[in-house]
């Protein structure tokens, strides 16, 4: 509930109708700077108005956000099916969405020691 009245909120409309402005506010973030620097296809996604619109609509639309979760849990269970498909959704998630989700949340940045102590007790190689 609370999300929904911030996302109809003026101020939150104003900007998720200018793609420009969500993308320059996005790339402003030194630690999304960084990833991408790490990952260009997600700094080629940023820059595609396309996908921008889409995803600021998603944001807006409950029942589309649903949809779009549903899409994603279906896609990534066929992808855990595959051999190695798991390994690979657990490096996708240390090299981009962990990453996106720490500079999402200020003073939430682990250092470097602390992560590759994560992942080293996660990697049975």
């Amino acid at each position: 509930e609370m999300m929904r009245e911030m996302m109809n909120s003026p101020i939150m409309q104003q900007l998720m109708n200018n793609p420009e402005m969500m993308r320059t506010l996005i790339q402003s973030n030194p630690q999304m700077q960084a990833i991408i620097e790490e990952n260009p296809e997600i700094g080629h996604v940023l820059n595609d108005p396309a996908v921008m619109r889409q995803t600021l609509e998603v944001a807006r639309s409950p029942e589309l956000m649903r949809e779009m979760m549903r899409t994603t849990d279906r896609a990534m269970s066929n992808i855990e099916s595959h051999p190695e498909g798991f390994n690979m959704l657990r490096r996708m998630y240390h090299n981009v969405q962990e990453p996106m989700m720490e500079a999402s949340i200020p003073g939430a940045r682990t250092t470097n020691a602390e992560a590759s102590n994560s992942q080293a007790a996660c990697d049975p190689n």
